[in-house]
C-alpha cells in the first residue's frame, strides 16, 4: 500500500509539470507544432506502471488541459482517454521492444490521437495546417528516447 501511494505521488508531480510545460507560451509560430508532453508523459506511465495508471488518470489530466487551454470540455479528454485505451491494450508488445521499435510503435499509437484531435478542431472551426500536425507527431517521435530515459531515471530514483 505504501508504494502504491508513492507512485502516485510522483507521477502526479511529474504529470504536474507536463501540464506546465504544455501551457507555457511560445512563439505563434510554434505553438501549432508543439508536441503534447502531458500526453507522452501519461504513456509512459501507464507503460511503467499499467495497473496503477490508466483511464481515470488519463481522463482526469486530459479534462484539467480542457480547463486550462480553454478547449470544449472533453476535447482532451476524449483524445487522452482512447491513447492510453491504446497504450494499455498493447503495452505487453511494446515494453519488450527495442528503442527504435518503441518509436515506431508511439507513431502508430499517436496516429489517432493526432487524427481525432484534427477531426475535433475541424467540427469545432478551429484553423489547423496539415503540414504543423505531421510536424507535431514527427517532434513528439523525436523526442520521445530523451523523455522516456529521463521518466525511467526518475522512476528508478524515487519509486523503489
Amino acid at each position: 500500500m505504501v508504494i502504491f501511494k508513492k507512485i502516485n505521488f510522483v507521477v502526479i508531480i511529474v504529470l504536474f509539470f507536463g501540464i506546465i510545460l504544455n501551457i507555457l507560451p511560445i512563439a505563434d509560430n510554434m505553438n501549432s507544432i508543439k508536441p503534447p508532453i502531458l500526453l507522452l508523459i501519461l504513456i509512459y506511465w501507464s507503460l511503467a506502471f499499467p495497473n496503477q495508471i490508466n483511464l481515470t488518470y488519463a481522463f482526469i489530466y486530459g479534462l484539467i488541459m480542457d480547463v486550462l487551454l480553454i478547449m470544449p470540455l472533453g476535447y482532451n479528454a476524449l483524445c487522452y482517454t482512447i491513447t492510453i485505451f491504446l497504450i494499455l491494450l498493447y503495452y505487453p508488445q511494446i515494453r519488450l521492444q527495442s528503442s527504435l521499435n518503441k518509436m515506431l510503435s508511439l507513431l502508430l499509437i499517436l496516429i489517432p490521437f493526432f487524427l481525432m484531435s484534427t477531426i475535433g478542431n475541424n467540427f469545432l472551426k478551429i484553423n489547423y495546417n496539415l503540414f504543423d500536425v505531421l510536424t507535431s507527431i514527427f517532434i513528439s517521435i523525436t523526442i520521445w528516447p530523451a523523455l522516456f530515459n529521463m521518466l525511467r531515471f526518475v522512476r528508478q530514483k524515487y519509486i523503489p
